[in-house]
């Protein structure tokens, strides 16, 4: 029963990160990706003696996102559901009830841009409520950033301690096109969802 409640929190917890997003895609699309947050351009060391550039150079064209969706390695302990959770496009399991979910969204822009971290745990906690569960929310870490140098994203990672139970969670937004979220049960992945959100990579369409 307690499996069967953290999984339930841990579905509507997805969704309601997700949300931050735009209407869902119509169908949904295989899962895969690594996730490598962009360097930020490093500016170039001005030689001794030198004189500076009378104009800036101009700087390269943005990728359009919007050409791009995701792809993802699903670890092989996970067995993806014939059926998902309503308003959830594919959802990875393991034996012990941890799960990857997997949201498709129209790649409009709407996943990354302009969220802040207030809003994802009002989000959070408003949930919560909702689901009349009393919880603790530790260790958050917010950070936004750009995948492959192209496609914007946010990501939060934080711990649920419920009745005594601890559930890890990361949740990623993420233009091109879809919401990730990744819940631990019991403190045994963690080395391998670091590896199927390295795995993350955008992919011309």
């Amino acid at each position: 029963m307690k499996k069967a409640i953290l999984g339930v929190c841990a579905v509507t917890l997805a969704l309601a990160l997700a949300a931050c997003g735009g209407a869902p895609a119509s169908g949904s699309a295989p899962a895969s990706q690594p996730a490598s947050a962009s360097q930020p351009a490093s500016e170039p060391a001005s030689q001794p003696g030198s004189e500076p550039a009378s104009e800036p150079a101009s700087e390269p064209a943005e990728a359009d996102y919007t050409a791009y969706t995701l792809q993802f390695d699903v670890p092989e302990e996970f067995a993806q559901l014939e059926e998902p959770p309503e308003g959830v496009s594919a959802m990875f399991q393991a034996a012990d009830g941890s799960s990857i979910n997997l949201v498709i969204y129209e790649n409009d822009g709407s996943l990354a841009s302009d969220v802040k971290q207030e809003d994802l745990v009002s989000l959070l906690e408003e949930s919560m409520q909702q689901m009349g569960l009393e919880v603790e929310v530790l260790n958050l870490v917010f950070e936004t950033g750009k995948l492959g140098d192209v496609c914007p994203y946010y990501r939060i990672d934080y711990t649920v301690v419920l009745n005594d139970v601890v559930m890890g969670q990361t949740m990623m937004g993420i233009n091109a096109d879809r919401a990730y979220t990744f819940t631990d049960m019991t403190g045994d992945w963690g080395q391998f969802f670091v590896d199927a959100i390295a795995s993350i990579t955008p992919v011309a369409q």
